[in-house]
């Protein structure tokens, strides 16, 4: 069979296209990102927007599966296909990536996160997805820091094999500890290490984790971030003050805002100039505008 694989929308290379292509692969299909004359397509769609996108330029005859959080949330792989080492030769990809664990207790209102994955769950030990031709792994947990110990085995089975660990969901600042800090220092990469300061009744917390980061040898200013999320234009006080709090204690802020809802021209220039360290670190947001 030829096997058309159609990736609309992801940033990075879809971690589900890669499976179905090693399972195609193991079949002895022929599998290709956007094949022409195939006998089969998948298509995935990682936001809602793109989703009328995925259904252009039908071919009759042949059978097509669309999935992704942008097309529907209840659509899983099977295990035989969930279960298997990615195909990296799909993309031209630089890393290892994959999911240890899924799901998040905190059912936080703007994240999809519980109700795509339920509550947190170890799933995967990173050796199965792990391939030796990278230094890099990128791990795609939403909330790894909520099983301590599988955090610290984790992070330090990376840090024996020397890799360099790109978090794409961020940390929860709430659970860190010294000894998790430590293996973050440790093995991030050179990509910025991520964590989120979505309430200003975080503050104290904030603070004192920070100090923590500060103190095991993190880079407030070259190696760390803190998203700060904005679901409306009435948020937008808040968020300006949680940016500020961050800069004065010498770290990151980068503005998420609900792609779903319409951006305020004020929200537009909060994110501009938060999201532009130049801007950030040059000039209060007062004197930006």
């Amino acid at each position: 069979m030829r096997i058309s694989l159609i990736d609309v929308d992801s940033k990075i290379p879809n971690l589900a296209l890669m499976k179905i292509s090693a399972y195609h692969k193991n079949k002895g299909d022929t599998v290709g990102l956007n094949l022409r004359n195939p006998d089969k397509i998948y298509s995935s769609i990682v936001f809602k927007k793109n989703k009328g996108k995925s259904f252009n330029n039908s071919i009759d005859g042949v059978e097509r599966v669309f999935g992704g959080s942008g097309f529907d949330l209840s659509v899983k792989l099977p295990y035989e296909i969930e279960c298997l080492k990615p195909d990296y030769d799909l993309y031209p990809s630089g890393y290892s990536q994959g999911f240890s664990s899924r799901g998040c207790n905190r059912n936080c209102y703007f994240c999809l996160v519980h109700k795509k994955e339920g509550c947190f769950k170890v799933v995967q030990h990173p050796q199965c997805f792990y391939d030796d031709r990278f230094k890099d792994i990128m791990l795609m947990d939403n909330n790894i820091l909520f099983d301590r110990e599988w955090t610290l085995q984790v992070l330090s089975w990376c840090n024996k094999q020397g890799l360099k660990v790109n978090m794409t969901q961020g940390y929860d600042i709430r659970l860190l500890d010294e000894d998790t800090a430590r293996l973050i220092a440790d093995v991030h990469s050179k990509d910025i290490i991520n964590f989120a300061f979505d309430d200003s009744k975080l503050e104290g917390i904030i603070r004192s984790k920070i100090a923590l980061l500060k103190n095991v040898g993190i880079n407030l200013r070259s190696d760390l971030q803190f998203f700060v999320y904005c679901h409306s234009d009435e948020m937008f006080d808040d968020a300006l003050h949680r940016c500020n709090i961050l800069k004065d204690l010498g770290t990151n802020a980068f503005v998420m805002f609900n792609c779903d809802n319409k951006r305020s021209r004020r929200i537009m220039k909060l994110q501009r100039w938060s999201n532009r360290r130049w801007l950030y670190w040059k000039m209060s947001f007062q004197d930006y505008v």
